[in-house]
């Protein structure tokens, strides 16, 4: 009866343990023999030594002839050569063994060699040049993907390509892209989450090169101080050409932000409230008020001065779309204003308003997007999911960054930015909604913005942006990432058939009452089944880049970095129970800021801006 599982066919084994055996007695016997010669050259006196194997034999049974001690010298240093020899590739292989998990035999029959060859260090770097991209010596290339599994050599995303990661949750994804890529950059670094680890990890190494640091934490994640704020307002900018659409885009971002419900959309409602926004922060444009204003109004329908500022600043149009839905019945204005009033709910809390508006410090500045571009900044912006999210000001404070770059591209040599842009939304579709960012991302590597979207599954990106706009998020980026940990069954059966099949001989084995018959076939085997995607090891990625065959990578933790001490020492510093300990601390009369500062960063003492040591420049962290 034949077996299912494999067995192997001694036909295609090779040689057997007989024929070893034949080799390694020959082997012997040739080592002895030509020992034999060398001694006795070495010996005094010389004695008769026979060509043939034979014939010496004979002379030695008859005691003709003695084996020289200089043979015996001879064979034990062979066996010590090859001793050590043995031992020496055991731990080669040990070594090479090291850390190797039964899913890297895949990593064999896919991609490898020259077909991935875009995607190393050389082939990063000469694309940099073609770009126009200038590189220091110590700069890295392109954008850290991981070692390649098969022949261990570290790949890269250029400074052209988009990435997605789908990543599950806590496996890895901040340690081991998010962080690498922002320490690596080479220009200004937008980056958003909705955790501190990445912005305690990364902050004081990006400062050290020099990058004004800037953190916006309306919702107190990582328990920064208002010490800057940003006027979403000025990035409308009334009296420049679009002010009207970009007032329509910060719109939308409120109006698309997630409040924590479940609730559908109304097909009127909706979009009227979303209109009325756009209208109202047009209104608070022009009269140079600030954004809390537009709570005000919509809190206060029958109040028509916004109408009344459009009118005078010649938007007549707007005006007139304001007009309408101020004059319309009663229920119908109280629907939509009710709506609106849902949408910018996070503008009347107080904690978000030091961070939007001047406030009673007049001293903080105003974060300015093309100072930040041009000063190779780094800016995080942090905020959580659900009810009081400040999303929507974390969206548009993203868009906004990346429209002034898309602006300044464009005034470019070659329309795009001379040093790239680097963008890391980090949970993304929580963070940052963005709802025309599937249409806008095969824009931005043209520009030298180098955006990386990271999800925690495809389910994700659909609630966002729906099963179409995340089908197109994930066609327009060159690098696609898919982590550990996902359990998405379509998705991964997609991503199954994209790996693609490969050549691999089955052998058997039928046993009769006549004895046994083995047989091989080829055939083609899945490179990794759905199954095989889900139980993806941690440590373990598979990426898929354009016009070249997937790649199994090994992920590179940022402790396996040259900037391991130096992310080490920015944790240790911002560490919240260090940070608690020290500023406890101060006003004790045994301890004065001078001992301080001797033991941790000035950034943890709560000084002076007059002693501070820091530049007044937007207050950077």
């Amino acid at each position: 009866m034949a077996k299912k599982k494999p067995v192997k066919d001694p036909a295609a084994v090779g040689p057997d343990l007989g024929l070893y055996a034949v080799y390694a007695a020959a082997a012997v016997f040739a080592t002895l023999l030509l020992a034999l010669h060398l001694g006795n050259a070495l010996s005094s006196p010389r004695q008769d030594v026979p060509v043939n194997p034979i014939e010496i034999i004979a002379k030695m049974a008859r005691g003709q002839l003695k084996w020289p001690v200089a043979a015996t010298v001879i064979v034990l240093l062979v066996i010590a050569v090859l001793v050590i020899y043995l031992l020496t590739r055991k731990q080669s292989k040990a070594r090479a063994s090291k850390g190797r998990l039964p899913v890297d035999e895949k990593a064999d029959v896919m991609g490898n060699g020259g077909a991935i060859a875009s995607l190393t260090e050389a082939g990063v770097r000469e694309k940099a040049a073609q770009l126009g991209i200038r590189l220091g010596s110590d700069d890295i290339p392109g954008v850290p993907i991981g070692i390649g599994v098969a022949d261990g050599t570290m790949l890269y995303g250029s400074y052209e390509d988009l990435h997605i990661d789908i990543w599950g949750p806590r496996q890895g994804k901040s340690t081991s892209r998010v962080i690498p890529a922002i320490l690596t950059a080479i220009g200004p670094v937008l980056a958003t989450s909705n955790k501190r680890d990445v912005v305690d990890a990364t902050r004081d190494v990006r400062k050290e090169k020099g990058s004004p640091t800037y953190v916006f934490d309306p919702q107190g994640v990582a328990g920064e101080e208002p010490t800057w704020y940003w006027n979403p307002l000025k990035w409308v900018a009334p009296g420049r050409a679009g002010c009207e659409m970009r007032a329509a885009r910060l719109a939308g971002h409120f109006a698309d932000s997630d409040d924590g419900s479940d609730a559908k959309t109304d097909a009127f409602f909706d979009p009227e409230a979303e209109d009325l926004l756009a209208g109202l922060f047009l209104a608070a444009a022009v009269a140079q008020e600030p954004i809390t204003r537009v709570w005000y109004w919509v809190t206060h329908p029958r109040d028509e001065t916004p109408i009344q500022l459009l009118r005078e600043a010649g938007h007549e149009f707007t005006a007139d779309g304001l007009t309408a839905q101020y004059q319309a019945d009663e229920r119908t204005r109280s629907g939509v204003f009710g709506t609106a009033k849902k949408m910018i709910r996070c503008l009347k809390l107080t904690n978000v308003h030091e961070w939007v508006t001047a406030g009673r410090n007049k001293e903080r500045e105003l974060f300015d997007e093309l100072e930040f571009i041009e000063k190779n900044g780094t800016l995080y912006s942090l905020s959580l999911e659900g009810r009081g999210s400040a999303a929507p000001l974390v969206s548009a404070l993203t868009e906004a960054v990346i429209d002034v770059a898309m602006q300044k591209a464009s005034r470019s040599r070659g329309g795009r930015l001379d040093i790239p842009l680097l963008a890391v939304l980090d949970e993304a579709a929580n963070v940052v909604r963005w709802k025309d960012l599937p249409k806008q991302y095969s824009h931005f590597g043209s520009r030298g913005i180098v955006v990386m979207t990271v999800l925690q599954s495809w389910a994700q990106g659909v609630r966002c942006w729906g099963e179409d706009g995340m089908s197109a998020l994930w066609s327009a980026a060159n690098i696609k990432v898919l982590g550990s940990g996902v359990d998405d069954t379509n998705f991964l059966r997609d991503r199954s058939e994209a790996l693609g099949e490969y050549d691999a001989i089955s052998q058997s084995v039928s046993e009769s009452a006549s004895g046994k018959s083995y047989s091989r076939s080829l055939g083609s085997s899945k490179t990794f089944s759905v199954n095989g995607l889900a139980t993806l090891p941690r440590g373990r990625v598979i990426v898929f880049s354009s016009g070249a065959p997937p790649v199994l990578v090994r992920t590179v933790a940022w402790w396996e970095s040259e900037y391991s001490a130096e992310v080490e020492q920015s944790i240790k510093r911002h560490d919240p129970t260090h940070k608690a300990e020290i500023i406890d601390l101060i006003g004790s009369p045994a301890l004065d800021k001078s001992t301080l500062r001797q033991n941790d960063s000035p950034s943890l003492v709560k000084s002076t801006p007059q002693d501070d040591g820091q530049p007044k420049e937007a207050r950077p962290l």
